[in-house]
């Protein structure tokens, strides 16, 4: 990945490590072995990684792979242990738009 050939710096250039968004988008189109291998090269870069951590469990589970998803999920909850954001995906989503409302009949 060419965030790999950055210079090193604290805070680091690109503040959400791209694999994860790639792992999210292999898992969303079905490809949980992909996304499986791109968490675990993300995680010898950032071995704690809550987000990372959390969709290699996603990744591990969808493929049936439950024990090494159970022994992930255990590294993530010690990993987000005093976060206060719940994920459901390894990525920021944007929120929906809001729903169009009609107003009241008359």
């Amino acid at each position: 990945a060419h965030e790999d050939s950055l210079q090193y710096s604290e805070p680091e250039f690109w503040p959400m490590p791209a694999r994860q968004y790639l792992g999210a988008i292999l898992l969303e189109a079905g490809r949980a072995a992909d996304a499986e291998q791109t968490y675990r090269d993300e995680l010898k870069v950032h071995p704690v990684n809550g987000w990372s951590l959390f969709g290699l469990t996603q990744a591990l589970r969808t493929q049936g792979k439950i024990a090494a998803a159970e022994e992930t999920s255990r590294a993530f909850a010690e990993a987000w242990a005093r976060a206060d954001v719940w994920l459901t995906s390894s990525r920021m989503k944007p929120a929906p738009p809001p729903r169009a409302t009609q107003p009241p009949a008359p």
